[in-house]
């Protein structure tokens, strides 16, 4: 729906035997600044919930937590507008590469990484302690399901940058994030698993688990954080 009206509102008429694409009525780069500011907004209020939810610890906590309760309603948006920024961007990457770039399941997992993300921020998360709920559910399986999409389409995109010119200046850049943002990734995971296991009352004897329990809040922070670089990085390929 998103890409049909940017589509239609920017008029795109693609040249004869040739990768370029001409603009009638909207720059590209408008659009993709829009991204940027989107993904500023982000950043901002996730700083700002550190500050107005000081009781909660963030090496433990997670980002989302920051939309139950006081202030949720602001946070909340700032997952929204995450998600419509990555939106943006895949729109923007799908216009502008070359067809010897284009990585058909790189961009269909960032477009599934988008409304990943769009989606939790309808459906609050439950805090760390307390046992899943149906709304609670649907934000995690979201939230899931958007880590992996992002990690696979960092991995898919950065490997296709390589091999075209126009596109090899941010291949290494790109591919070295996808691997740093890939072993956050398993962090993550394994101490959402000591989450789940802890809440449901299983033993953990795992020590690793138990360890990674305690900083999945810093796990998840690092992981957008390496991710938005990742992003911003393509916004200014986008936009050179």
């Amino acid at each position: 729906m998103l890409t049909y009206f940017l589509s239609t509102f920017m008029k795109i008429k693609h040249s004869i035997g040739d990768d370029s694409v001409k603009y009638q009525y909207v720059n590209i780069n408008s659009i993709a600044l829009m991204s940027l500011i989107g993904l500023t907004y982000f950043v901002l209020i996730i700083i700002a919930m550190h500050k107005l939810h000081s009781d909660y610890n963030p090496l433990s906590r997670y980002i989302s937590e920051y939309a139950v309760g006081k202030y949720g309603q602001l946070a909340a948006s700032s997952f929204v507008t995450y998600g419509l920024a990555i939106l943006v961007i895949y729109f923007c990457l799908k216009t502008v590469l070359p067809v010897s770039v284009k990585s058909d399941m790189g961009l269909t997992l960032m477009a599934i990484w988008g409304v990943a993300v769009f989606i939790t921020g309808f459906f609050n998360t439950d805090l760390k302690a307390e046992v899943m709920s149906l709304r609670g559910t649907v934000h995690t399986v979201a939230t899931n399901i958007g880590v992996a999409a992002s990690m696979i389409c960092f991995i898919f995109l950065s490997y296709s940058f390589a091999y075209n010119e126009g596109t090899q200046s941010i291949a290494l850049v790109t591919l070295i994030i996808a691997i740093i943002a890939l072993i956050l990734t398993g962090l993550l995971f394994l101490g959402l698993l000591g989450d789940f296991m802890l809440k449901y009352h299983y033993n953990v004897s795992s020590k690793i688990l138990l360890s990674l329990h305690k900083l999945t809040g810093l796990s998840e922070r690092l992981l957008v954080g390496i991710s938005i670089v990742w992003l911003i990085i393509i916004v200014s390929f986008v936009t050179s």
